[in-house]
């Protein structure tokens, strides 16, 4: 759409930020299942223009308090290090009167500066892309080291609390709102059968065997840019869940999106396999970034990372089917329901590959020489 045809409201929000008389064309992009995503084209430069979903995150400007944190905090580490901030983290656009956010008509927006000359990918197309993201996962962690979690807000509080994501799950299924329970007696009963492990993860970071680091938690292969050209790696998007966490969630969920071969709505589970060729590219690509700050029990724990990050995404999306499809944007009548069976299937190609997982793990650690406290002895039995 022109200037002349953009919608009145989107118009307003766009001047806030931007000299609307410049302003090319407004596009929306549909990729995301949160918030509203609109790419503004002007002359000189492109920007990104968000409605924030304030059902879930009923703390914007605790999100981008986080996000103006974080970003700042990188750019000073990457011009000590000679590289250009420009293009390897997010940069906030303030409005006229110098906020991050603007209200308007009770919606809630905010603008950055697109990174021209970038991608995203829904699918990994090589050994090498993914390599790529890998590092851009691990060089995120490395970049945070010396980040202090207390600084961030707990804008989503129980985020990736995997067994508190359980007992609201419990809790959806007793009230079954929307009498969608009895449908999905096999999806319950799935989740019910592999509860017993959901505390792997965060017993660890109580007790401290591991420890607490400023995480994205949604490294989802689309929250990845890479150079248009190059095919290099420039630096994680979509910083909105960005908290304290575990490295472990950051590992397994660009692996639960990026080593499958389908989508994950794919309705055809047969479609749904590991490419483990493409666990270990990513594997080698965030341990060459982390190994400086990686604690063995950390690296003892990666497929745990793995495996309980996408038996809780499966069971989200099972919940939100259940509770009526509030939290994530859908785009047909059974789209969590399906997403749901889709992660279904994923959990349980995981596990038939837990062996050569591990080892894979394993190898790349011996290839980039960490020391042998680092390796898994927890290799299951043939």
């Amino acid at each position: 759409m022109d200037n002349k045809e953009m919608p009145h409201d989107l118009r307003k929000v766009a001047e806030e930020f931007l000299n609307s008389q410049k302003i090319v064309e407004i596009k929306e992009i549909e990729s995301g299942h949160i918030n509203k995503t609109y790419l503004v084209v002007m002359p000189e430069c492109n920007y990104i223009l968000q409605e924030i979903n304030t059902h879930v995150f009923n703390s914007p400007f605790g999100m981008m308090h986080n996000i103006k944190e974080v970003t700042e905090y990188i750019r000073k580490k990457l011009i000590y290090e000679g590289k250009d901030p420009n293009r390897a983290t997010l940069n906030i656009v303030t409005s006229r009167l110098g906020q991050d956010i603007v209200i308007y008509k009770n919606r809630y927006w905010r603008c950055m500066q697109y990174i021209n000359g970038s991608k995203t990918y829904e699918i990994i197309e090589s050994k090498e892309m993914f390599y790529e993201v890998g590092k851009a996962v691990g060089e995120f962690q490395f970049l945070l080291n010396g980040f202090h979690t207390r600084i961030l807000d707990d804008t989503i509080r129980h985020f990736h609390d995997t067994p508190y994501r359980y007992e609201k799950f419990l809790d959806i299924i007793k009230l079954d709102r929307c009498d969608r329970v009895k449908e999905c007696q096999e999806e319950i009963e799935f989740i019910h059968a592999r509860s017993a492990f959901f505390s792997r993860i965060t017993s660890k970071l109580e007790k401290k065997i591991i420890p607490y680091r400023v995480t994205h938690n949604d490294t989802k292969l689309s929250n990845v840019l890479l150079d248009e050209k190059t095919g290099k790696a420039l630096c994680l998007i979509d910083l909105d869940t960005v908290m304290k966490g575990s490295i472990l969630y950051d590992y397994g969920d660009a692996l639960r999106i990026g080593a499958s071969i389908a989508v994950e709505d794919e309705v055809d589970l047969e479609k749904v396999k590991i490419d483990l060729e493409l666990v270990e590219a990513f594997t080698k690509g965030f341990l060459s970034e982390v190994k400086e700050i990686l604690w063995p029990s950390e690296a003892e724990a990666l497929y745990d990372g793995y495996h309980i990050i996408t038996c809780e995404i499966a069971m989200r999306f099972l919940h939100d089917y259940l509770e009526g499809d509030l939290y994530f944007r859908i785009n047909r009548k059974k789209h969590n329901l399906e997403r749901a069976r889709n992660q279904i299937k994923l959990v349980q190609e995981i596990e038939k590959n837990e062996k050569e997982i591990k080892a894979l793990i394993n190898k790349v650690l011996k290839e980039l020489n960490y020391d042998e406290k680092f390796f898994s002895s927890n290799l299951p039995k043939a």
